[in-house]
């Protein structure tokens, strides 16, 4: 007795097969680096709008101002997180990154450790955050500011910025 395979259960193989390739093809594209090429500004971006669910809601006391060559959160797309008051430098290499209403991370493949702790140093506090810590030699440093607490720790190969609620 010969058995055949039924034609809904092969396309609903063929259709799960194929799902699985677009998602690795996806997981494996290569980073992009920031463009400051958005169409949405840093002061208009929060014109008006709510905070991102589960977003602290507390003002900064201070308006945020992003380095001219920043890109906020918002601009990349990221909905949590202090979307108008943090910035990722021009021309950094995004690897993966993390958009929840309890952690915010970004993982940058260049500038180098160093260079992004530089931008940090210069970006945060006109931005309305507080450097608390800052150790040049390992490339680290937390932060606080605008509802939120920061830790940046980097090489030269790889540096991650977490975001969290205060």
């Amino acid at each position: 007795m010969c058995v055949r395979p039924r034609r809904g259960r092969v396309a609903a193989a063929a259709a799960a097969v194929a799902l699985v390739c677009a998602v690795l093809a996806a997981c494996g594209a290569a980073p992009e680096p920031v463009s400051g090429g958005s169409s949405a500004s840093p002061s208009a971006a929060g014109s008006g709008s709510a905070p991102a669910t589960g977003a602290p809601s507390a003002s900064p006391s201070v308006r945020p101002s992003i380095p001219s060559d920043g890109v906020t959160l918002r601009m990349l797309g990221f909905v949590n997180g202090p979307l108008d008051a943090f910035s990722v430098p021009v021309g950094a290499v995004l690897t993966d990154r993390v958009d929840q209403p309890n952690a915010v991370t970004v993982v940058m493949s260049a500038p180098s450790g160093a260079e992004l702790a530089g931008y940090y140093r210069r970006a945060l506090p006109a931005a309305g955050f507080a450097i608390s810590a800052d150790d040049p030699a390992t490339n680290t440093m937390t932060f606080a500011g605008n509802g939120w607490t920061g830790v940046l720790t980097g090489s030269d190969g790889t540096t991650a910025v977490a975001l969290r609620p205060a």
